[in-house]
């Protein structure tokens, strides 16, 4: 039987945020079977749920009431990767700090302080029937499978990045091996404009993967020639997160965001008949 997780110990983290540019802090603390991850900002709890996703651009954005916090993925990836099912994190400030601009850190801290066993069971979203959503050239598709599996491509117009694609089946260690180290990454040429906007004023070479014109931008280069499809696939695990129980089933993903992900959890939760959520004998 396997049975949900807590962690043995406090973790606390603090850094740069991504869009914002302030700086904000985090503690994660142990919390009760059945929790999820909760993320408390000045005294109110959001879950890390689907119903309380309000904007998916260039991030995961949860509220409740008027609170919010941006940038929730590459944690909940990582909570998910390791098998960390309850923890309460509490956030100074709206947003989630950026760190190393992937999952390692939040790997790092995680095994570093331990989980713990819990006596309730875990349970798992299980996939009933094939189930699709198309929007222009993206597309995404759940399945049913034994495990979780994810296949996804990316698609770009720069000749450094251009078409990538990976399929991987969450097997333990696997999220370390494979997508934790995959850095978020941008476009050297849209950064004026998206900080017009009011994003990634926190982004450096210390934080993200920049392609410029030529090439990487950054010191060392990629670390692996796929980097972005896997950051893609780290991105779409966290947002799979939200369904607040780990997935037993395949997720196809053509050119995926945390819109088209998001989008196809509420489409698939809606429609009923999709998935069901089960105890250990699933």
């Amino acid at each position: 039987m396997t049975t949900q997780t807590t962690l043995s110990g406090v973790i606390e983290r603090s850094g740069i945020a991504l869009h914002s540019g302030e700086q904000v802090s985090v503690r994660l603390h142990p919390a009760e079977p059945g929790t999820g991850v909760v993320f408390v900002v000045d005294g109110v709890a959001v879950s890390a749920a689907v119903a309380h996703v309000v904007d998916t651009q260039l991030a995961t954005t949860l509220a409740r009431d008027d609170v919010r916090v941006r940038m929730v993925e590459h944690l909940l990836a990582a909570c998910v990767g390791v098998g960390l099912d309850n923890v309460r994190v509490e956030v100074e400030g709206d947003e989630v700090p950026v760190l190393d601009g992937c999952a390692a850190a939040w790997v790092e801290s995680i095994t570093e302080v331990g989980l713990s066993a819990q006596s309730e069971p875990r349970r798992a979203a299980v996939v009933l029937r094939p189930f699709e959503i198309v929007d222009g050239s993206r597309r995404a598709r759940l399945l049913p499978a034994d495990e979780t599996v994810l296949d996804v491509s990316i698609d770009f117009e720069h000749a450094h990045v251009g078409r990538q694609q990976l399929e991987l089946t969450l097997t333990p260690g696997a999220f370390a091996r494979e997508l934790a180290w995959a850095r978020t990454f941008g476009f050297e040429r849209h950064v004026p404009a998206m900080r017009r906007m009011g994003l990634v004023r926190g982004g450096s070479l210390d934080n993200a993967l920049v392609f410029g014109e030529d090439g990487v931008l950054n010191t060392g280069g990629l670390r692996a020639t796929d980097e972005p499809v896997r950051h893609k696939m780290l991105d779409a695990l966290g947002d799979l997160a939200l369904l607040g129980a780990p997935l037993k089933g395949r997720l196809e993903a053509e050119r995926p965001g945390h819109g088209l992900i998001v989008g196809l959890l509420r489409a698939a939760l809606d429609a009923g008949d999709v998935m069901e959520f089960r105890g250990p004998s699933a």
